[in-house]
């Protein structure tokens, strides 16, 4: 039994992957410093200086589209790194005319989202149709299922913290469960913040301001 466990470890780690892609970069939040970023990102030698820049300071969101027919149930997969400096003097007239510091109310059906925000790194304000008003970050993890519709908000939560980090995994739900009623969950390190009873580890709740 031990020696097949082996051999099948050993095949797994032969393993290599279908192709490696490297997808595009939008600049935002803030835009002039993504903008910055995406021309060194084009300079060749100057590729790997603009990644650690972004890691840095942020700037930039990735959406990484997946194949449907090889990776259902997986749909979407989006990195944002972000910052909301005080002393950025193009962020008012940016967020006022050309894009909010967020997403405002916008519609989804048939999936669920899993959004996970880095340690140390400020996250979202969400709202939603149903009346669930959520505030999370720092290594937290929203689960939303739109199942038969919803309406829901995602604001970045400026008012808690200036640098932003987090990966949002879309994932399609099977027939059967397109109709499902919605639901908001929150898994957070920090009990309280999950409706938690002071007791450690994560837990799952609806935390509502």
């Amino acid at each position: 039994s031990q020696g097949r466990h082996h051999g099948q470890l050993e095949t797994a780690e032969m393993r290599t992957p279908v192709r490696i892609q490297r997808h595009a970069r939008l600049p935002v939040w803030p835009a002039w410093q993504g903008l910055v970023l995406g021309v060194l990102s084009q300079l060749g030698p100057l590729r790997s200086v603009a990644d650690s820049l972004e890691d840095a300071f942020g700037g930039r969101v990735c959406p990484m589209q997946f194949d449907p027919v090889q990776s259902d149930p997986f749909i979407l997969l989006v990195h944002h790194r972000h910052a909301f400096r005080p002393l950025d003097f193009f962020r008012p007239l940016f967020s006022s005319l050309i894009l909010p510091e967020g997403f405002p109310a916008h519609p989804h059906r048939g999936f669920e989202t899993v959004t996970y925000v880095l340690p140390g790194r400020g996250g979202l304000r969400h709202r939603d149709s149903f009346g669930c008003k959520m505030r999370y970050g720092n290594g937290a993890c929203q689960w939303m299922t739109a199942g038969d519709g919803m309406l829901h908000e995602e604001m970045w939560d400026v008012e808690s913290f200036n640098e932003f980090e987090l990966y949002q995994l879309w994932l399609n739900l099977p027939p059967s469960k397109k109709r499902m009623a919605p639901c908001v969950q929150l898994l957070s390190p920090d009990p309280a913040a999950a409706g938690g009873d002071g007791g450690g580890g994560p837990r799952r709740g609806t935390a509502v301001e």
